[in-house]
C-alpha cells in the first residue's frame, strides 16, 4: 500500500491524554532563528506567533515521529517522550 503524508490522517486515530508528552522551553524558542519545527512537523503541531514571540505546541494531533526533536538545534525540549500507555496515535493501515 502506497500512502502519502497528507492521507495518513485518514488512517489515524488519537486517544489524547490531558498531559502533553512534549514540553518546550519557550525562552529557548524565542532565541531560535530557524524554527525548523514549524516547517518540519508533518502534523503541523508547532506555531510561531511573531507578535507575541511565542511558540505553541498542540499535542492533540502529534504523530510521535520525533522529527521536531531531531531538527531542533537549540535543545528546546524540557520533555520529549512518547505518551503514556493507552494514549497517543494509533495507525490503521488496512
Amino acid at each position: 500500500m502506497n500512502i502519502n503524508l497528507d492521507e495518513i490522517f485518514d488512517y489515524t486515530s488519537f486517544n489524547v491524554d490531558r498531559e502533553p508528552h512534549i514540553k518546550l522551553n519557550e525562552e529557548i524558542c524565542k532565541t531560535c532563528d530557524q524554527r525548523a519545527c514549524t516547517n518540519c512537523c508533518p502534523a503541523r503541531c508547532y506555531t510561531w506567533d511573531e507578535e507575541s514571540q511565542k511558540m505553541t505546541f498542540v499535542h492533540d494531533g502529534c504523530l510521535e515521529c520525533g522529527t521536531c526533536y531531531v531538527v531542533c538545534g537549540n535543545n528546546a525540549f524540557t520533555r520529549w517522550r512518547y505518551p503514556r500507555g493507552g494514549f497517543g496515535v494509533s495507525y490503521r493501515m488496512t
